[in-house]
């Protein structure tokens, strides 16, 4: 099946139907250098991820590749979303609203993270484009050379579908800033958030050109680390600080994302051809867990990603019947 073909699939299965500026974190605490990282298993190569590509601005399709079957993740190895059914409480009063302090924080839990493996790395999503019906989708994503690789997708109310995905492999599962990374490649990117960020831009291509270019880019390159990507868990704190020191980054307070779950909305806003763009990262403000991104178009939702689960798993690939 072709990645035309696996879009088709994905599309068939949809049923048709402020900003208040808080101060920042203290910069020398957003970009301090992470914690050591906890090793649970011996590491095997993780695996790509593949994304959604309607809403987002061209200098973020160029970060994420815009490979069609949509894959999600949580942040990195072995950390495991809220469940959908389960939507994540208020947090204490005494937590950070601003948008440093939330990023700080998501920085400090993903860094204290075990680093795990697996033969797969699974993740489910939920996607929507404005109020259309959800589509969910899991996928198990080879980690190893020579494992096939698969997705399920099912409408709201339907049942699981699967459709394999040829041609995805653990050499090209993963993409980011708009090319497949080894795992290597991904394993190696600085813990350090300033190497990180130069180490991200000699990627940039100069998408779009504006003068704000760079730091969209960023953005959404950040996103993809502590969203879609099995990184290991300073490489993820290391996105999340990075993050957290660019200019332009706000806080919305709380909001929900399109499951119901509280969080704290981290948003970048950009002049489009047709108005005002934003992107954003939805964390809970508990436990510093990425639980969705949005596009924002004019004020209203545009397209929505929200995060439903990642972990690592060992073969073979189920069949779709034993999905719940």
């Amino acid at each position: 099946m072709s990645h035309r073909d696996t879009l088709r699939a994905l599309t068939e299965a949809r049923p048709t139907g402020l900003d208040p500026v808080t101060p920042p974190a203290d910069p020398a605490l957003i970009m301090a250098y992470p914690q050591e990282e906890t090793v649970t298993r011996t590491a095997r190569r993780p695996v790509g991820r593949l994304v959604l590509a309607a809403g987002l601005p061209a200098v973020a399709l160029a970060v994420t590749g815009a490979i069609l079957l949509n894959n999600g993740s949580g942040t990195g190895p072995a950390v495991v979303q809220p469940p959908a059914s389960a939507p994540v409480s208020s947090a204490p009063a005494e937590l950070p609203t601003d948008a440093g302090g939330v990023l700080l924080l998501a920085a400090q839990h993903s860094e204290s993270a075990p680093a795990t493996a697996g033969d797969y790395w699974v993740i489910r999503r939920g996607h929507g484009e404005g109020d259309r019906p959800a589509v969910e989708d899991e996928q198990w994503l080879a980690a190893l050379p020579g494992l096939p690789s698969s997705g399920y997708f099912r409408g709201e109310g339907g049942s699981w579908t699967a459709h394999p995905m040829l041609g995805h492999t653990a050499a090209n599962n993963f993409l980011l800033a708009g090319q497949p990374r080894t795992v290597a490649e991904l394993a190696a990117l600085p813990t350090d958030p300033a190497q990180l960020r130069r180490k991200l831009l000699t990627w940039y291509d100069g998408t779009d050109g504006e003068a704000e270019g760079g730091d969209v880019y960023l953005f959404h390159a950040g996103m993809g680390l502590v969203l879609d990507l099995p990184t290991p868990p300073r490489v993820r704190g290391a996105a999340y600080r990075m993050l957290a020191a660019l200019p332009g980054m706000k806080s919305l307070g709380p909001v929900t994302d399109q499951r119901g779950r509280a969080g704290i909305a981290i948003a970048l806003t950009r002049q489009g051809d047709f108005g005002k763009s934003q992107a954003r990262l939805i964390v809970d403000r508990a436990s510093g867990l990425a639980l969705a991104s949005e596009s924002w178009v004019g004020g209203r939702v545009s397209s929505w990603t929200t995060l439903l689960g990642t972990r690592w798993a060992d073969g073979p690939l189920p069949d779709a019947s034993t999905l719940s």
